[in-house]
């Protein structure tokens, strides 16, 4: 594990798309963050057969992000597709963007919302959270409609809006005390809608984007001198396998 005084932080793509948020949108003091971004698989993830597409791609990103003396590395996705995976695969930290939003959530707050881009995805989000163990602090999930694709520079006052009102939803009806946002592709929105929570009368709610809290995180356990535990996640033993080559070999 890299231990150097700026850890080099990769937050993984795990879509092909171009244009849709990016963690170099958000300053990361303390860190040096590189983006890699699969050349195969889905356009976007928007459920449980896009996660599926973007694994394969995503083991060979986080095997040479280890190889080329990555510190950690995140995945850019709030479904954290390929998560066990990747964790057997290497053995420097790997972060998903949804556990540690989730878990960050419910350490700062008695409830929280996670506001997905589409309603197809509001189980999903439920079920991750009965599966992190986050079922009680739970309050909502509640959907702003939006495609993950729709989310560019052009729609941003519109998803900011959408988020706030939903927020301010969740806040009023659930019980919500923390929101997520739902999809990476919103990163860089919170401060916007605080702004417009507050101007609805919704004050003292933390907005967490997913991605920066990953990378700040990361940055905490190399610092830490810690990784995953391989007894949880332990190295896989070596076979054949066709059609990936880098699914045989580390470092």
């Amino acid at each position: 594990m890299t231990t150097a005084q700026e850890p080099v932080i990769d937050v993984l793509r795990p879509i092909v798309s171009q244009g849709i948020g990016s963690v170099e949108t958000v300053p990361v003091q303390g860190a040096r963050v590189r983006l890699r971004q699969v050349t195969t698989g889905p356009a976007s993830i928007e459920g449980a057969l896009d996660e599926s597409l973007a694994v394969p791609a995503l083991i060979g990103l986080a095997r040479q992000s280890e190889a080329e003396g990555a510190s950690a590395v995140v995945v850019d996705c709030m479904g954290d597709p390929g998560l066990d995976a990747l964790r057997e695969a290497v053995g420097i930290p790997v972060l998903g963007a949804g556990h540690t939003a989730m878990h960050m959530a419910s350490l700062i707050g008695d409830s929280f919302t996670v506001l997905a881009v589409l309603p197809r995805l509001v189980s999903r989000f439920r079920i991750a959270a009965r599966t992190y163990g986050l079922e009680s602090s739970l309050a909502s999930v509640r959907s702003v409609d939006i495609p993950v694709l729709a989310l560019d520079g052009e729609q941003e006052e519109l998803v900011a809006r959408r988020l706030a009102e939903m927020g301010a939803a969740a806040v009023r009806e659930d019980g919500a005390h923390v929101l997520v946002l739902g999809c990476t592709g919103m990163i860089g929105m919170t401060r916007r809608m605080e702004r417009l929570l507050a101007g609805a009368g919704v004050e003292g709610v933390p907005v967490i984007d997913p991605v920066p809290l990953a990378v700040g995180v990361a940055q905490a356990l190399v610092r830490a001198g810690l990784s995953h535990s391989k007894r949880s996640h332990p190295d896989p033993e070596l076979k054949p396998v066709v059609g990936y080559p880098f699914a045989t070999t580390r470092g």
